[in-house]
């Protein structure tokens, strides 16, 4: 009888405890779920009164903005509450609605919902990362006891220092065992399912017409997201991708995150976007960059592999990191109109792509739909397995009426990668948010042709035969630009080009009458760690006069660190120059800035 009282006063404690939390605690390994389907399988997103609270609302041009605050869940016996910005056209309609989630450190925005509510959407913006989000409002988003955020320097109620990936416990996780549901990434999903029932229950949105999209860590939060029935169409931005605790091929050094678990099989299982994208049934537009840190250029497509239904397509921007271009944005706008509105984009599908090895030479073929609005059509290879840091090279493909072919050699130990982009004419300029676009790009299926051994030393056994880096004859397509001023480019790890230290790079400026400075930023960011030497700086003031050819050895590129740059080493190269009457950059993206500089080589000389 005393034991039976004793268990019973167990439980009811037990019950007075968790009663009111959203989550019971996995008590043992056991009690834990090894896969995702299994993970949210008993989680109702609708089950919990959201209890919204309206901080302030604002009324311009046609557009309702509401900062709310909205309430997640119950965690370790507090309240967790988010804040966001919901946008709507003042048009007594029930519309189209999407989440969006931001990036890491960064903040929802109330002019991107502004922006898509002219576009006819209504928007729930979520503040997961917690910053402020005006200045005379203090009410924000609060986690209570637990905290899937970065750490104080963005959120100021942070109770760790700073993002947790792991699985294992600690004092502000859900559970108290090794478990999916103590890594930031699966409270962030619950937070954006909740979203989700926030907008549907919205009288300004038609439940029936409900997307998402994020950035960057937002990304992978829509990948978390993305089989939620109620979802029509994802768009993914720069994040997302799967299998990233694996290596890349030849153990590229650093790029994974295995080495933040103790258990890879069980994140594999069910944190891990692989996970997740067997089971999306919705249409998927992935968009992101050539060279992303976060996506992974490969890791796109082997996501796309695994979804079960052709609806996908890819868009990168190429030779740049983590920066769309306007050609991928306003696929955000033509993807939810066609799929959440219903009206039809004409998005023409994936062009259709072959690829085939004979005789140590691959051929790659890409034969675009919608011939009537396409513009161009440039084929992609590489054979360096670190997409972050791979120099795309453009082939010299051939056309046959609708057809474009490419043929390049296979080398013994080292990996192939192809692709092509093919651009279109969109049937009139889209005003977006910062920029208008008259275009649109698309990817084909990226190809690959990786050896059972991958040897990373073969690829500074190519030939040289590159012997101009740079003369601009083709404009900057080589290049990148955030501002259409300064220029970076990844030519440096283009394995044809010679870049021994014994070299110097030599380049030949035209001042046209002006006081320029040039300026050069090199940097080894997300080469294999060790080869990351760091970020380097090279200035020099130009007066004006006859063009005049400037010599650098690699000892005059400025590192805080004091160490010697590398031509090998060399992720990113960076051109500005700076017009020192006015103190403005020449914008080197256009024709005329481009003629200050002749051309860039890399030169024998002395010994550095």
């Amino acid at each position: 009888m005393q034991l039976f009282k004793i268990v019973l006063f167990v439980n009811l404690l037990s019950l007075s405890v968790y009663g009111n939390e959203t989550f019971q605690p996995y008590k043992t390994t056991d009690d834990v779920p090894q896969n995702a389907v299994e993970l949210w399988k008993s989680y109702d997103a609708r089950a919990e009164p959201l209890d919204v609270r309206v901080i302030k609302e604002w009324k311009t041009d046609g557009v309702v903005t509401r900062y709310v605050t909205f309430r997640v869940g119950t965690f370790k016996e507090s309240e967790s509450r988010i804040a966001a910005y919901y946008s709507f056209p003042a048009n007594n309609r029930k519309n189209a609605g999407f989440v969006w989630s931001h990036g890491g450190g960064q903040r929802a925005e109330r002019n991107r919902g502004r922006y898509f509510a002219t576009q006819g959407f209504a928007t729930v913006d979520i503040n997961w990362l917690g910053r402020p989000m005006e200045s005379d409002i203090d009410v924000n988003t609060n986690w209570g006891n637990v905290d899937p955020t970065q750490g104080p320097r963005f959120y100021s109620k942070a109770l760790r220092d700073g993002w947790k990936r792991n699985l294992q416990p600690d004092e502000f996780s859900i559970d108290p065992v090794p478990s999916p549901r103590n890594a930031n990434w699966f409270l962030l999903a619950v937070a954006a399912r909740r979203a989700i029932t926030f907008l549907e229950q919205q009288p300004e949105v038609d439940a029936s017409k409900l997307g998402f999209s994020g950035f960057s860590m937002g990304g992978m939060i829509t990948a978390l997201t993305a089989a939620d029935a109620r979802l029509k169409a994802v768009v993914p931005f720069v994040g997302g991708t799967a299998f990233k605790h694996i290596d890349f091929p030849g153990d590229v050094r650093g790029s994974s995150i295995r080495a933040h678990f103790k258990d890879t099989d069980l994140y594999s299982k069910t944190i891990d976007a692989s996970a997740y994208w067997p089971f999306v049934k919705c249409p998927v537009m992935f968009i992101s960059s050539s060279n992303d840190f976060h996506s992974a250029f490969d890791r796109i497509y082997q996501s796309m592999g695994l979804v079960k239904h052709p609806h996908w397509r890819v868009s990168t921007n190429m030779h740049q990191n983590h920066g769309p271009g306007p050609e991928q944005w306003v696929l955000l706008n033509q993807w939810f109109d066609q799929y959440l509105k219903g009206l039809d984009q004409k998005i023409p599908i994936t062009p259709p792509s072959t690829f085939t090895v004979k005789d140590g030479m691959a051929s790659f073929t890409v034969t675009p739909e919608d011939s009537g609005r396409l513009l161009e059509t440039e084929v992609y290879f590489s054979y360096d397995p670190n997409s972050r840091t791979r120099f795309w090279n453009r082939a010299n493909a051939q056309r046959n009426e609708n057809t474009w072919s490419a043929q390049v050699p296979v080398h013994k130990n080292l990996p192939l990668y192809m692709f092509a982009l093919c651009r279109y004419r969109l049937d009139a300029p889209v005003q977006l948010e910062r920029e208008q676009t008259s275009t649109l790009s698309l990817n084909s299926w990226e190809h690959s042709l990786i050896p059972e051994t991958v040897d990373l030393q073969q690829l500074s056994q190519l030939p040289k035969t590159r012997v101009i880096f740079e003369d601009f004859k083709q404009g900057t397509q080589d290049w990148s630009s955030r501002d259409q001023r300064s220029i970076t480019t990844y030519k440096f790890q283009t394995p044809d080009l010679d870049r021994s230290d014994r070299n110097q790079l030599s380049i030949k400026i035209n001042p046209a009458g002006k006081r320029l400075s040039l300026r050069l930023n090199a940097g080894s960011k997300f080469l294999s760690q060790e080869n990351n030497l760091g970020d380097f700086v090279y200035v020099k003031s130009i007066e004006p006069g006859q063009p005049q050819q400037i010599v650098i050895s690699r000892n005059e590129f400025k590192n805080p660190d004091g160490k010697t740059l590398e031509w090998s080493k060399v992720a990113t190269f960076e051109i500005t120059l700076i017009d020192r009457d006015t103190n403005q950059k020449v914008m080197l993206t256009s024709e005329a800035g481009q003629k200050h500089i002749e051309f860039i080589k890399l030169e024998n000389g002395t010994n550095q």
